[in-house]
């Protein structure tokens, strides 16, 4: 069988499952306003945002090592413990989005400022070189609906808001109106416009940007128009599998699923007009943990799926076999408890590879949702200052950078025998490991101390049944992965 009809074949197999559960579902709901729903039932067992702890040394505080290079935008919740920023490492964050002015749509006021009015997280970011914006919230379509249209309430949003700024020395607004329908998508232009006119006028430096959706569903945004209107605009890249997926899977998949990062970013904002120096890529530091059928891949799930925080799904995940799925660039875990689980989260490997795309794709820099969910782990804030910060060198821990070596294998497709080529830039330990697509370790072909220079490592097919692998390349200075194919030769 021919070489392109085999691979046509592999595709064709996994092909559905691709494609599983992400059709549009109408009662889909994002992930900030799950969350802001589900805590906002219990706000009076969390601790006060009035509870204002002493500042206690952090080793992760200032920024000396450097200078940003791109905005990197993080959501601070309400409901974070009253701790939880001392905690933030603020050499890797540009802006602080204070989360969240919840609107009352019988007014354009709000029902409540969730701490915004006491928080001591303004004048201790401020203290650190960072920005702190306030999000307002509005979400479900009648809700947006009243605010958009009634200019009455509108500009009573809006000089609220400024005296929430003036009061707070906040440096500027994210409006996060989530389910805005498409009968509104002229009249939410209408809003920002007036929003930037009236904030602008009484602050002039007060930056106003929009939480948006990673896909378009509704039709209720005009891009395009928006970001001419905005500083820039958050795209939140992630809850393409939610809670009541039909089929578990990654919440932000890079590729390899008919809705993802880059189709998100190139048919719905770039495409639409936004220029990717107004466009920054919303990053998950959480994943959705769903009762499931098997332990198969994307298994159909049985129940509604469980966000899991950063550090709940490290927990989660600690003693069982990670799967890095390579088609999507997104780890997962199955494990049974009394029934087959499967999460699907975001890591310090797959959200390296989303740093990636911002700096590939020359967008403006990068959200975050949400602090606090790394609960202090030291690893995310490293990959964020290996990939941004001009000058900061990595202690070693954390996600890797890109290598400046080249990883070659030649030929690919492999039939009987091949060659992997790669070039060492420093000397350091390396290791190259094949691996098949469901990430386990198939072959171990280096692993030692190398000098610096080009070195050819002979790759016999015969050891591996006909499909598709990766080779990986990981050095001290980072990693580098290249897909091959090993067909029969007959």
């Amino acid at each position: 069988m021919p070489l392109k009809t085999k691979l046509a074949t592999a595709l064709l197999a996994i092909l559905p499952l691709w494609i599983t559960a992400q059709e549009h579902d109408t009662a889909h709901v994002g992930i900030h306003q799950a969350e802001s729903e589900y805590y906002s039932r219990i706000a009076d067992s969390l601790h006060s945002a009035r509870e204002i702890s002493p500042e206690t040394p952090s080793l992760l505080k200032s920024r000396n090592a450097g200078t940003l290079t791109h905005k990197i935008y993080g959501w601070h919740p309400y409901w974070a413990g009253s701790t939880a920023y001392l905690y933030y490492d603020y050499a890797a964050l540009s802006h602080i989005a204070y989360f969240s002015y919840e609107v009352d749509t019988a007014t354009g006021g709000y029902t409540t400022l969730r701490g915004w009015d006491t928080t001591p997280i303004i004048s201790y970011a401020h203290s650190r070189g960072v920005k702190v914006t306030l999000t307002v919230t509005n979400f479900g379509t009648a809700p947006n609906t009243e605010i958009l249209t009634d200019t009455v309430k509108q500009w009573n949003l809006i000089n609220t808001v400024i005296n929430q700024l003036q009061s707070r020395n906040g440096d500027g607004v994210n409006f996060d109106f989530e389910s805005v329908p498409a009968v509104q998508k002229a009249n939410m232009v209408s809003f920002c416009r007036r929003a930037v006119r009236g904030i602008k006028a009484a602050l002039p430096a007060a930056e106003i940007s929009l939480a948006t959706p990673a896909v378009n569903w509704s039709d209720g945004w005009d891009l395009g128009a928006l970001a001419g209107i905005c500083d820039y605009l958050i795209m939140m890249g992630y809850n393409y599998y939610w809670s009541g997926s039909s089929t578990a899977g990654p919440v932000a998949p890079v590729s390899g699923e008919n809705y993802h990062i880059v189709k998100s970013i190139n048919d719905d904002y770039l495409a639409d007009g936004v220029p990717a120096g107004k466009l920054l890529l919303g990053v998950p530091w959480y994943g959705y943990d769903w009762p499931v059928v098997s332990s198969a891949r994307k298994a159909a799930t049985t129940g509604t799926g469980t966000s899991r925080t950063y550090v709940k799904a490290l927990e989660i995940a600690a003693g069982k076999t990670r799967i890095f799925d390579d088609l999507t660039g997104v780890p997962y875990v199955s494990y049974q408890t009394t029934e087959w689980r499967q999460m699907w989260y975001d890591d310090s490997t797959s959200l390296q590879l989303k740093s990636n795309i911002v700096k590939d794709m020359n967008l403006a820099g990068l959200g975050i949702w949400a602090l606090s969910y790394e609960a202090g782990r030291p690893e995310l804030w490293k990959g964020l200052k290996t990939a941004f910060l001009a000058g900061y060198t990595s202690s070693g821990e954390g996600p890797p950078a890109q290598p400046d070596g080249s990883l070659r294998i030649i030929p690919n497709p492999v039939t009987e025998a091949s060659v992997v080529r790669y070039t060492i830039s420093k000397r350091s330990h390396v290791t190259l490991s094949i691996y098949d697509t469901g990430g386990r370790l198939i072959s171990s072909l280096v692993g030692s101390m190398i000098d610096p220079g080009s070195y050819t490592e002979p790759l016999d097919a015969g050891t591996l049944d006909p499909g598709i692998y990766i080779c990986v390349l990981q050095t001290r200075q980072g990693w580098s992965a290249m897909k091959f194919a090993v067909i029969e030769t007959k």
